[in-house]
């Protein structure tokens, strides 16, 4: 969830599909990925994201709308990463490292710097569903686009309009 810049000291080049079992799709645009360099140069234990996933497959692809990603996962409050699904959990732990403390703090100060603003605007009475909608549209426009680990903010209050709709 951190920043990505287009500079290939910040980034690399990601293949959802692995090149060594899928060579035809190296270059194919909708296997490829842009990444942090997740740790790249740590020992294995503080790896994430493509350096720790290496030559392994992920369940579903992250930039494939049709995969649902943001529906198949959620948040807790210590900022860990979960699925449901079990598989899908597994790789966000074993392959991706993806809650590796470093992660789950960031996560969890978004979180936490949430939870205030909620605080307040609930000592003023309800929140209505309108100004819930603008604060998750603050957090997706924050920086000209999606800011580092912003994503937690945009789920949890999206979960909070769901739960105001149904």
């Amino acid at each position: 969830m951190g920043r990505i810049r287009d500079n290939a000291t910040r980034m690399k080049i990601e293949h959802w599909r692995s090149q060594t079992r899928y060579p035809k799709k190296q270059l194919d645009y909708q296997n490829l990925l842009g990444a942090c360099l997740g740790g790249e140069g740590q020992p294995f234990n503080l790896q994430h994201c493509d350096t720790r996933k290496g030559d392994r497959d992920l369940l579903w692809n992250p930039a494939d709308p049709a995969h649902h990603i943001e529906a198949r996962i959620h948040y807790d409050l210590s900022g860990t990463i979960l699925s449901n699904n079990k598989v899908f959990n597994d790789q966000l732990n074993v392959v991706l490292n993806l809650n590796l403390p470093v992660l789950k703090n960031s996560r969890r100060g978004i979180l936490d710097a949430l939870l205030v603003w909620w605080r307040r605007e609930r000592g003023r009475g309800p929140v209505p569903k309108e100004r819930i909608e603008r604060e998750r549209t603050k957090h997706l426009a924050e920086s000209g686009g999606l800011g580092p680990y912003r994503q937690v903010a945009v789920w949890w209050l999206g979960e909070k309009l769901a739960r105001m709709t149904t």
